[in-house]
């Protein structure tokens, strides 16, 4: 069986979870990454510049600001030369934030929650040549200053963007039972925690 055969049940599970979540404690747990597309964005000069600065190889570059104490800015452009098509879930596109953990290493501090609800996929963006999507995504304060960046994942590739200094709470790091809960509902499925992590393209 595949996983997106059961994901169905997650909608309930977080429709039924998310009367807890108003509990739910962002600046501490890690929790599912809630990101929305700018639909009426207006990109300036200094946007363009900022993205010659990074990833200058890849045909998809990640960039990443702080827009407010509360939000980051994640700006997508397509730098291929080949029209592609994104297929957004709920206005959002497969993201999570990362930090750099005490020892050094790049960590997740959030996951992915993945719908196979038909209404999830309704709506299509084409995604041109040189084209910038803007997203906003909420930013985490706290007692340790570390470095943050964001992880995609489109068309069965990882691209990060650059990383912006910032500080969260080290318990950010640690598997929640938001986390544990989730990954529980589809225990017969090994590769739940990469696909949520965004490390591997559920099927």
């Amino acid at each position: 069986m595949k996983f997106f055969t059961f994901i169905n049940l997650l909608i309930f599970c977080i429709t039924g979870f998310s009367s807890q979540i108003f509990s739910q404690d962002l600046q501490n747990e890690m929790f599912i990454n809630e990101n929305s597309i700018v639909n009426e964005s207006v990109m300036d000069d200094k946007i363009n510049k900022n993205f010659e600065k990074i990833n200058k190889s890849e045909n998809i570059k990640v960039l990443i600001e702080q827009k407010d104490e509360n939000k980051f800015s994640i700006f997508i452009k397509n730098s291929s030369n080949e029209n592609l098509v994104l297929v957004p879930q709920d206005n959002s596109l497969y993201l999570i934030q990362e930090a750099i953990d005490k020892k050094g290493n790049w960590k997740p501090i959030e996951f992915w929650g993945f719908s196979t609800c038909g209404n999830s996929y309704e709506r299509k963006i084409n995604f041109n040549p040189n084209q910038i999507i803007e997203l906003d995504s909420p930013k985490y304060k706290g007692d340790f200053s570390t470095k943050i960046r964001f992880k995609l994942r489109l068309n069965n590739q990882v691209y990060y963007s650059n990383s912006l200094p910032s500080t969260i709470n080290i318990s950010k790091f640690q598997k929640s039972k938001w986390f544990i809960e989730f990954i529980e509902m589809f225990k017969m499925f090994p590769e739940t925690e990469e696909w949520v992590f965004l490390n591997k393209e559920a099927k």
